[in-house]
C-alpha cells in the first residue's frame, strides 16, 4: 500500500513534544473506559437488590469522603441512574444479605468510580474500605488479602488477574470480569493521537460524526467552537457518550454534546465514545481543532496553530473542500502545517466530492490538480482521499437511528451518484488499497463507492504500522 510512503512537510527534527502520545495522559485515561455498570451482573436482579447494591457502594465512598471529586460524583449519579431507575434513595438500611453474592465485585466498581486513581486506591482509606467489606459481609479474615488483590487487578495488574480468576467467589462472574480486564488493559495502552484540521466549511465535523457513527460534533457552516475537542475511543460499545466541558456528564445528551459551556475557561473539551467503524476498539484520541479562517473569531486560528505546533499527534487529517480549492485561507493554513508537521504523517481528505460529480466535473482530474498544488506547497507524496462524509454519515445513521424521509431521499440520491462515479477504482489503483468485496446491500456499496470505507481502512493501516 502506498500509504507506507506517506510523509509530512519538509524534513525537520521533531520537537520534544512530538512523541508525547507514547505516554498516556492520566487525566484522559479514565475517559477511555467503557462504562462497565451497563454489563454488570447485578442488573439481572430485581430493583430492590440493585438499589441496595448502589446504596452500599455510595456508603463506602462517602465514609472515606471520596465523593467530593467531580469524576466520582458523576459516576455516583450514573450508577444511581442505571441501578435505581429513578427510585427515591434513602440511606443504606444494612440489609446486607440481599447483595452478599456480589461482594467480590465491589472492588472493581470502586476502581471505576474513582477513575482508576492509584493515589486514592493505595491509601489507608482503601484499607478501611476493605476492612468494612470483610466485616459487613462476615467474610473470613483472608478475604481482605483477596479484595486487595482485586483492587490491584482492577488497576491493570496482570499477575493479580491470574489469582483473581481462580477464586471460587468469582467463578460465576468470569464472563463479566473478562470484559473488566479487557477494559483496563485497553486504558493502559498508549493512544494513537490524530489531529483533524481544516478551514471553515470543509465538512470536518461531518467527517468526525461519520467516523464515530454518532452525532458528537455540530455540523454547520459557521464557526462552531473555540475549543480543542479530544474525542477518546472506548474498547467496546456501552451505549454511552461521556463529556467533560465545564461539567462532567458520564451519559451526555445530544444537547450537552453540541453546546459549549461558557463557564469552561480552558481550551479543551473531552468526549469519549465507542467508534462504530473499522476503527472500533482501537486505542486512539481524535483531536478536533477549530476552523482557522473565521473573521469573527481570530482566536480560533491561534488555538488551532498552537495544537499543530505542539506535535502531540501521530497523524494529521487535513480536510479539503472539493468546492473551494486553493483559496488564500487554504494556502496560509497549508503553509503553517508544512512548517510544523515534523515527523507526523498527513492524510488529505477531499470532502464533498458529490458536488463536482453533480456538475459533471472530472473528479480524478481535480484530484490530480490538487496533488500538484500540494506538492508545490512542500508536501512530498501527498496522499489524497476523496470522500463524501455526509453520504457515509447517512449510511451509519441508517443502521442505528434510522433516517427521516428527507435523509432517505438524500441517501438514495447519493447511491445514484456514486454508482455512476464510484471512487473505489481510485483507491484501488492509485493508492493500492485492497479491493473490497461487492455487496448486495445498497448502503454498504454506497459506503464503499463514496470512498469512506477505504478512508477508514487507510487510518487503520497507519495505526497498525505505528504499533507493529
Amino acid at each position: 500500500m502506498k500509504i507506507e510512503l506517506l510523509q509530512g512537510g519538509p524534513a525537520q527534527k521533531p520537537s520534544g513534544a512530538a512523541r508525547k502520545d507514547k505516554v498516556p495522559v492520566k487525566k484522559q485515561n479514565i475517559f477511555a473506559s467503557s462504562q462497565m455498570i451497563v454489563f454488570h451482573p447485578v442488573l439481572e436482579e430485581n430493583i430492590h437488590i440493585r438499589t441496595q447494591y448502589f446504596k452500599y457502594l455510595r456508603k463506602l465512598i462517602r465514609d472515606v469522603k471520596w465523593d467530593k471529586r467531580k469524576y466520582t460524583k458523576a459516576q455516583i449519579a450514573f450508577y444511581k441512574d442505571k441501578l435505581c431507575e429513578g427510585q427515591k434513595i434513602s440511606k443504606f438500611d444494612k440489609n446486607i444479605d440481599l447483595i452478599s453474592g456480589f461482594c467480590y465485585l465491589i472492588p472493581f466498581d470502586l476502581a471505576i468510580m474513582l477513575g482508576f486513581h492509584k493515589k486514592l486506591v493505595h491509601t489507608d482509606k482503601s484499607t478501611d474500605i476493605i476492612d468494612n467489606i470483610v466485616s459487613d459481609f462476615n467474610l473470613p479474615w483472608e478475604a481482605a488479602a483477596f479484595l486487595e488483590k482485586e483492587l490491584e487487578a482492577a488497576l491493570g495488574d496482570e499477575t493479580a488477574w491470574k489469582d483473581v480468576v481462580r477464586h471460587k467467589g468469582v467463578k460465576r462472574y468470569l464472563q463479566y470480569l473478562n470484559l473488566v480486564k479487557e477494559n483496563i488493559l485497553f486504558i493502559k495502552k498508549p493512544p494513537y493521537n490524530i489531529l483533524i484540521t481544516a478551514t471553515m466549511s470543509a465538512g470536518k465535523s461531518t467527517i468526525i460524526n461519520a467516523l464515530a457513527g454518532k452525532d458528537i460534533s455540530l455540523m454547520q457552516t459557521t464557526a462552531c467552537t473555540s475549543k480543542i475537542h479530544a474525542i477518546i475511543s472506548k474498547p467496546f460499545e456501552d451505549g454511552v457518550i461521556s463529556e467533560h466541558d465545564y461539567n462532567m456528564f458520564i451519559n451526555a445528551s445530544t444537547e450537552e454534546l453540541l453546546e459549549d459551556n461558557e463557564n469552561n475557561r480552558s481550551s479543551k473539551i473531552t468526549v469519549s465514545t465507542y467508534f462504530n467503524s473499522t476503527l472500533g476498539g482501537q486505542r486512539m484520541i481524535l483531536f478536533d481543532s477549530p476552523g482557522v479562517n473565521s473573521s469573527e473569531h481570530p482566536e480560533h486560528t491561534r488555538i488551532c496553530q498552537d495544537m499543530i505546533r505542539s506535535g502531540k499527534y501521530r497523524l494529521m487529517i487535513y480536510v479539503l473542500n472539493a468546492t473551494q480549492l486553493a483559496t488564500m485561507d487554504e494556502e496560509q493554513h497549508l503553509e503553517t502545517v508544512a512548517k510544523n508537521l515534523g515527523r507526523a504523517k498527513i492524510l488529505f481528505v477531499l470532502n464533498k466530492t458529490d458536488q463536482p460529480i453533480s456538475r459533471e466535473e472530472n473528479i480524478f482530474e481535480m484530484i490530480e490538480r490538487q496533488r500538484k498544488f500540494l506538492s508545490a506547497k512542500g508536501f512530498r507524496n501527498p496522499v489524497i482521499c476523496p470522500v463524501s462524509a455526509y453520504a457515509a454519515y447517512l449510511v451509519k445513521k441508517s443502521r442505528s437511528d434510522g433516517l427521516s424521509w428527507l435523509e432517505q431521499r438524500e441517501m438514495d440520491n447519493y447511491m445514484y451518484k456514486y454508482e455512476r462515479h464510484s471512487l473505489a477504482e481510485y483507491y484501488e489503483k492509485q493508492l493500492h488499497c485492497a479491493p473490497m468485496d461487492s455487496s448486495e446491500d445498497e448502503t454498504q456499496m454506497l459506503f464503499q463507492n463514496c470512498g469512506f470505507a477505504y478512508f477508514e481502512k487507510i487510518i487503520e493501516h497507519l495505526l497498525w504500522l505505528c504499533l507493529s
